[in-house]
């Protein structure tokens, strides 16, 4: 009798093992053109997170619905990801510059479903970025969809992958965009 309360008691700790409790996002920015502000351009950088939810990652297919947030706030991450860019390409950080690069967060998420047979994972991320420069304004949307199907759950690492893919991307596009470099190098 013993020895089967300890096996269940076993196979049940087995199993909530098994489920993740937090996302892992790392941002790549891969190689950042240097010397583009050259000359002591400053600017401060500015973020805010608009979601409802903090979560990251939501397999909907669990019971109850397993959510899970980040280790560390994606406002921060990309904050630091920005600044590491924006320091490689030569622009100084300064909190009283008159540049001001602001970026909301709308969308970050990617979502687990099974419709059908198959399991499917749906990714969002929405930023926009205004970058303001002693009265001249401009904002931009940046939006990245994927998605994956698959006959197995989805494993946390394969999900993070696909937000990490996105993140990425639109931070490298903010720090190649033309219309966003001639902003702050204007004086």
């Amino acid at each position: 009798m013993k020895k089967i309360i300890l096996l269940t008691c076993l196979i049940l700790l087995a199993g909530c093992a098994k489920q993740p409790v937090i996302a892992n996002l790392n941002i790549r920015l891969g190689d950042v053109p240097a010397g583009i502000y050259s000359g002591g351009f400053s600017a401060l950088i500015v973020g805010q997170d608009t979601r409802n939810s903090q979560e990251v990652v939501v397999y909907m297919t669990d019971q109850p619905v397993t959510s899970l947030a980040n280790i560390s706030a994606p406002l921060q991450l990309i904050s630091e990801k920005l600044a590491e860019g924006l320091l490689g390409q030569g622009l100084l950080l300064d909190r009283s510059s008159p540049v001001r690069l602001k970026f909301s967060i709308n969308e970050l998420l990617v979502w687990v479903t099974r419709p059908k047979v198959l399991y499917r994972a749906d990714a969002k991320t929405s930023i926009t970025l205004t970058v303001e420069n002693r009265g001249a304004v401009f904002s931009k949307d940046f939006k990245r969809e994927a998605n994956q199907e698959s006959a197995t759950r989805p494993k946390l690492p394969d999900l993070e992958a696909m937000l990490n893919t996105q993140l990425s991307d639109i931070v490298r596009h903010i720090l190649m965009d033309e219309e966003i470099r001639k902003l702050i190098g204007r004086k």
